[in-house]
């Protein structure tokens, strides 16, 4: 794949599916593994990442820091400042510590604190769910330089294959020496391997192509759809299930940029929200005391489907236009 990736609407698609399994999992308490819609976001965000830096060193011979930030930041900051304001706000009318909780969920530290801080998981404060964006944003910080030098290795995705397995096997470590459920789910060491798996997929089909046969594909989704509707949040099933999510997401990601999977158009649409669906569901659903979860969630719509059309996407572009129509949503960027 040395042609740039551009837009491939399956992308959005498999967001799609991700975000709807976290909101359902958080507001209505099923499918019992839509937890594993965060792990889906993260091999997603391994591979484009990845792939964008790439091709940026493909086309200009090094990687721009400055510039990569710059864009995270402008991806990333802004709509997220906007849902923590709003949290402060609800906060303060409520009476409570809405400063403190920023500090320790909404300032990309989450996944440390909710690892590692006694007790820190079990209080529903509206902000539990920014932990995932902790992990992706440390993994931000640091990946353009560690792929420079990983891309030197002769075959950088079988490295990268051999970190992700070495990984795994430490989590299952971790598991079976007594680890907590918070520990092992939230940990940023034990929530790298679905980043570098999206990475190795990267360099994989940078290097050399490969087509998904039809049947490996349906055989690798009846299990993740099982996995995904039986499977609950514990520390021992995610170390032994999470493996085999993460190798189907593999599979379905190969799929979409190959052309092989179709998805949706109400999918894809969704997916070009997700960012904002994600900051804003569960301040939605702490603002209505976790009540009336079908209210929240339109309610979380609504305002995500704001957020992308007036905030998201003018600051990405680097000018501010006009509202799109709905459906226009769906012509997002693939960027991460």
């Amino acid at each position: 794949m040395t042609a740039r990736l551009g837009y491939v609407p399956a992308l959005d698609g498999l967001r799609g599916i991700a975000i709807a399994m976290v909101v359902a999992y958080h507001a209505f308490g099923w499918p019992l593994g839509g937890w594993l819609g965060v792990q889906l976001f993260f091999v997603l965000s391994g591979f484009l990442i990845t792939t964008l830096l790439l091709e940026e060193h493909a086309a200009t011979g090094a990687i721009r820091f400055g510039a990569f930030y710059a864009r995270r930041a402008r991806r990333l900051f802004p709509a997220l400042a906007v849902v923590l304001s709003a949290y402060l706000m609800i906060s303060a009318a409520r009476g409570v510590d809405g400063v403190g909780q920023v500090a320790r969920w909404g300032l990309y530290v989450g996944n440390a604190y909710a690892a590692f801080w006694p007790v820190a998981s079990q209080k529903l404060v509206g902000l539990n769910h920014l932990w995932s964006l902790a992990q992706e944003e440390q993994f931000y910080l640091a990946w353009p330089a560690v792929l420079l030098v990983v891309r030197k290795a002769r075959n950088p995705m079988l490295v990268l294959a051999t970190l992700v397995v070495a990984l795994i096997v430490y989590r299952d470590v971790l598991v079976q020496t007594g680890a907590s459920d918070a520990r092992v789910y939230f940990a940023p060491d034990t929530n790298l391997d679905g980043l570098l798996l999206g990475a190795a997929l990267a360099f994989q089909l940078r290097r050399r192509p490969f087509t998904v046969p039809r049947r490996l594909l349906v055989g690798a989704v009846i299990p993740a759809v099982l996995i995904v509707a039986l499977i609950p949040s514990t520390a021992g099933l995610e170390a032994s299930v999470l493996p085999l999510f993460e190798g189907a997401t593999v599979l379905l990601i190969a799929a979409a940029v190959t052309g092989r999977l179709w998805l949706p158009r109400a999918l894809v649409w969704l997916g070009g929200i997700s960012y904002a669906l994600y900051l804003w569901h569960g301040v939605v659903l702490w603002a209505f005391h976790f009540r009336h979860p079908v209210l929240a969630v339109a309610v979380s719509i609504a305002l995500s489907y704001a957020s992308t059309t007036w905030i998201e996407r003018p600051l990405r572009a680097g000018v501010r236009r006009r509202p799109f129509p709905v459906l226009r949503v769906v012509a997002s960027s693939s960027e991460a």
